[in-house]
């Protein structure tokens, strides 16, 4: 009967590129991971030898994988010719690795030594991306007994393709971090043979590699999952180094049949941040279970799920890591979490329309720092102040339509009333508290100004004027931020909201018709708040700010403040 045939050339073809160095590596991986499987089926301990050689440019690369394992006998050579077979489907073997490596590189050898029907055998031939006959010089022999012990050796040279090329790591630091990355859950749960991994003249040894980093071994939890079956979670406290090629600290490796497949940061989840001796300590942990072993796509580098799926479990995991796992940790960072939100909100009061405690659930557990509080709480301010404005509107709109008053509507505009006048106390309060640290700041200034003599007299001069007032700006310049954080109020309260002033600017550029290029240190004409002009024509009427040394005595005449600042007025009048 007549069966189907692949196109092997479209096939590999249509493999997905990599996007990042892990997955630039994930060729290499499928070799390594194969030398496992092979090592384990052959029932007694074995090696693993990873050479990598880094050439000029990445078309000559060099990687070789050598196993001590069972070799490449009939039924595994038949199971390789084989496209998505099922060979290794117990372990959750997609049949996709060895085409991967015709996607990955140009030229692809192997060596493997064989038991079969109780003689030795040498199988040895090249792997290439063609139409048809991609095992090509194969050569079987018999070797006498004892001569040899069986093992593969595969040797993959010069990545090809941009892709490939763009995203394989350059630096051999780089390769080994993601390498123990990648196998972390096979190392830490005692299901790989000792690797040895050589990048350039670099060797490390794993498992012992990642289990140097291990500080505890925290158990495992069994979890009911719903609709995800039952999981389980391995939890382990490394260094913090063992994150180092991850984003943030704390991992989860969802793990499909014994290999790490995608790793997920639950450092929000936690709501903890390092831990332990000198806050060196982060958690990892691997997440097993049928429902992931049934999901896993055929390159091993995703499941066959959504992202929400995959963000639930999550959530799921993390709950049962913070009760389970770290919970003397949790409390703890929950407990100086809580002392930093009383603090917060000492310094800003405006923020405190809740208990610290309710304050904390409503921002992310990995929120520790006052701007990360203020950035969380806002959108709930917000929502809090729309809702009281909704509410004094409707006693407002009641009041107006002259309708029938119900019994308790006293009680609603009291309630109104007191929610505006707690909200407004605390905006005053905070107001008030950081008028004092400006006068406190400004006092330290002036007393330093009145202490020092000699060259940082003028920077502290300039510095006293920076923090009243922001230098070489003009407050009707809608594109200079910072025009409305200035603090002028110091000077004289009705100039707390001035919005038409110059500072540190040249007169020429205050009147058109004006050349001077001299900078008064603050010029003023706001006709509404600070100088009560009726005319429209803003320069009027004018205030002129000049900062000078506490005490200073040595003025000349030229350069005395009265007359500096009589010839500003002067040229200001004059154009």
């Amino acid at each position: 009967m007549p069966s189907l045939t692949g196109d092997i050339i479209n096939r590999v073809r249509r493999l997905p590129k990599p996007t990042s160095a892990a997955e630039a590596l994930q060729p290499m991986f499928e070799a390594v991971s194969n030398a496992m499987h092979a090592v384990d089926d052959l029932g007694r301990p074995g090696r693993i030898d990873v050479t990598i050689t880094l050439g000029a440019k990445p078309s000559e690369h060099v990687i070789t994988v050598l196993d001590t394992g069972v070799g490449l006998d009939p039924g595994r050579f038949e199971a390789f010719l084989t496209t998505d077979t099922d060979f290794k489907s117990n372990r959750g073997g997609k049949g996709i690795g060895r085409l991967l490596w015709l996607d990955a590189f140009e030229s692809i050898s192997v060596d493997s030594i064989y038991e079969h029907d109780g003689k030795l055998f040498r199988r040895a031939f090249n792997f290439v991306l063609a139409k048809n006959e991609q095992v090509q010089g194969e050569i079987v022999e018999e070797l006498e007994e004892g001569s040899a012990a069986s093992g593969t050796g595969i040797t993959l040279r010069g990545l090809r393709g941009t892709a490939y090329q763009g995203k394989f790591p350059s630096r051999p630091e780089t390769i080994v971090r993601h390498f123990g990355s990648h196998f972390l859950a096979e190392f830490i749960l005692g299901q790989s043979p000792p690797v040895h991994l050589t990048v350039a003249d670099q060797t490390v040894e794993f498992p012992g590699a990642i289990k140097d980093l291990l500080i505890e071994e925290r158990g495992r939890s069994e979890i009911d999952a719903g609709e995800f079956g039952a999981l389980t979670i391995d939890h382990f406290v490394f260094d913090k180094a063992a994150s180092s090629d991850f984003d943030g600290n704390h991992q989860l490796h969802l793990v499909a049949n014994g290999r790490t497949v995608t790793t997920r940061k639950v450092d929000g989840l936690l709501g903890v941040g390092r831990f332990g001796e000198n806050a060196r300590a982060v958690y990892h942990g691997c997440v097993q279970g049928d429902f992931l072993d049934e999901r896993v796509n055929q390159e091993r580098t995703n499941f066959n799920f959504s992202e929400a799926v995959a963000d639930e479990i999550t959530k799921v995991c993390a709950r049962a890591v913070s009760e389970e796992a770290l919970d003397d940790e949790v409390k703890a960072f929950d407990s100086s979490r809580l002392t930093t939100m009383n603090e917060f909100l000492q310094k800003y009061p405006s923020f405190g329309f809740a208990s610290p405690e309710e304050l904390l659930e409503k921002t992310p557990k990995n929120a520790v720092k006052p701007e990360q509080f203020a950035q969380a709480l806002i959108p709930t301010r917000i929502r809090r102040d729309t809702e009281r404005d909704r509410r004094v509107q409707e006693v407002v709109n009641k009041l107006g339509t002259g309708e029938a008053l119900s019994g308790d509507f006293a009680e609603l505009v009291r309630a109104a009333a007191d929610d505006v006048k707690a909200e407004e106390q605390r905006q005053l309060t905070e107001y008030v508290l950081r008028r004092k640290l400006v006068l406190d700041v400004i006092e330290l200034l002036i007393s330093r100004v009145r202490e020092r003599t000699g060259q940082d007299d003028f920077h502290l001069e300039e510095t006293l004027h920076q923090f009243i007032c922001p230098m070489r700006v003009r407050g009707d310049d809608s594109n200079r931020i910072e025009t409305s954080d200035h603090d002028l109020w110091v000077v004289d309260e009705r100039l707390t909201f001035a919005t038409y002033f110059a500072s540190d600017v040249p007169i020429s550029q205050l009147v058109s018709e004006a050349r001077s290029t001299e900078r008064p240190d603050i010029v003023i004409w706001d006709k509404i708040h600070g100088l009560g002009v009726e005319s429209e024509d803003p320069l009027k009427r004018v205030l002129l700010i000049e900062f000078k040394k506490p005490g200073r005595e040595d003025y000349s005449e030229r350069y005395s403040p009265l007359n500096q600042v009589s010839r500003y007025l002067n040229q200001l009048e004059k154009g």
